[in-house]
């Protein structure tokens, strides 16, 4: 998944991204009320936000920059995920792509 969404994501943000499966970010209170970002919607339910605030948030010149970060788990155990092999990770790329192709730009 990594290997697809990182690029898919800075393609269609025009600004490369190296970690874009990390859930966590920050944003500043004028990329959410801008009116041209449009972020209370009722569109997004599930990982839509996510990935539509990375991308639209490039394309409207707003600044972006990451910062690493590291993720530990518990040596000997499976990674925690709430996403299920198949038909969840196959969610995620059906979203993935519609937010590059601007399907949750108002």
């Amino acid at each position: 998944m990594h290997l697809l969404h990182a690029p898919v994501i800075s393609l269609s943000a025009g600004y490369r991204y190296t970690d874009t499966t990390n859930g966590f970010r920050a944003y500043s209170r004028k990329l959410l009320t801008d009116p041209r970002m449009a972020v209370f919607r009722p569109i997004f339910t599930g990982y839509e936000f996510h990935y539509y605030l990375s991308i639209r948030s490039a394309n409207l010149k707003f600044k972006v920059k990451e910062i690493p970060v590291t993720r530990t788990y518990p040596k000997g155990q499976p990674t925690p995920t709430k996403i299920s092999p198949v038909k969840g990770n196959l969610g995620v790329i059906k979203t993935l792509f519609k937010a590059a192709l601007g399907h949750y730009n108002p």
